[in-house]
């Protein structure tokens, strides 16, 4: 199975910086997750919310501000504040961590709100530069955005992001119709979406199932029994040890 590290190590560092990237890399993991926004000058960023409010000392949307007022920012952890690791990093500086390692990188596109200009190319582009096609997933619950990613770089695997109200439009079927329509490898659903069901129909179809956030140990042990290809989650450490117990 396997088994990806949301955001980082971000159950006990500050999500989608170097500082929990970097504690990622010895956990014995599959792979690292993160999000990707686009800054006002056109610079590709990982960070999770739309605006850096929650997380960092400024006000705004990442595709108001340029890369040069975000790294100015300092994160609002008392505890991490002096840390130089603890800015919102590029894509680029992320991706030149992640290469020299054999570890996998799930990247997803935060574009489900807001439509930036050409992000689907620009992170192709990135990925190809690292020369990391084989060793990158590119996640969206943008279906359009799935389907300009299929048509740039059939080497990059792409998965669909399904939360409980996607699943309200259409039910399973149709997310999974929406998976063979636009070439995805992956269906990444909310956890409390999925049971033995929706494993064997993605599964009957070639599409496997990776299951977003995981902290539970209760509820990993039964997406193992339903027989789940990957998780993501804040604990990889603690999941990794109950998957591989």
């Amino acid at each position: 199975m396997n088994i990806y590290a949301h955001r980082g190590n971000s159950g006990f560092f500050p999500e989608n910086t170097i500082c929990a990237f970097k504690k990622s890399l010895d956990l014995g993991v599959y792979g690292i997750e993160l999000d990707v926004h686009k800054t006002k000058d056109g610079i590709l960023v990982v960070h999770h919310d739309e605006t850096v409010d929650r997380m960092f000392d400024g006000k705004g949307y990442i595709k108001k501000l340029t890369l040069e007022q975000i790294k100015e920012l300092t994160i609002k952890d008392d505890e991490y504040k002096d840390n130089p690791e603890c800015k919102i990093p590029t894509l680029d500086e992320v991706l030149e961590l992640i290469e020299p390692t054999n570890l996998n990188l799930n990247i997803e596109l935060k574009n489900n709100k807001i439509a930036y200009k050409d992000i689907e190319k620009d992170v192709v582009a990135l990925v190809k530069k690292y020369k990391m096609e084989k060793r990158v997933v590119i996640s969206t619950f943008n279906v359009k955005s799935l389907k300009k990613l299929s048509k740039l770089n059939s080497k990059i695997k792409t998965a669909y992001l399904v939360s409980a109200l996607t699943f309200k439009r259409g039910g399973l079927k149709k997310a999974l119709k929406t998976c063979k329509d636009c070439k995805c490898t992956y269906i990444h659903p909310s956890y409390d979406l999925v049971n033995k069901e929706f494993v064997d129909e993605a599964h009957k179809k070639d599409i496997l199932v990776q299951v977003y956030t995981v902290n539970s140990i209760t509820i990993m042990r039964k997406l193992i029994k339903f027989k789940v290809d990957g998780i993501f989650t804040n604990y990889p450490k603690i999941i990794n040890t109950i998957v591989n117990d």
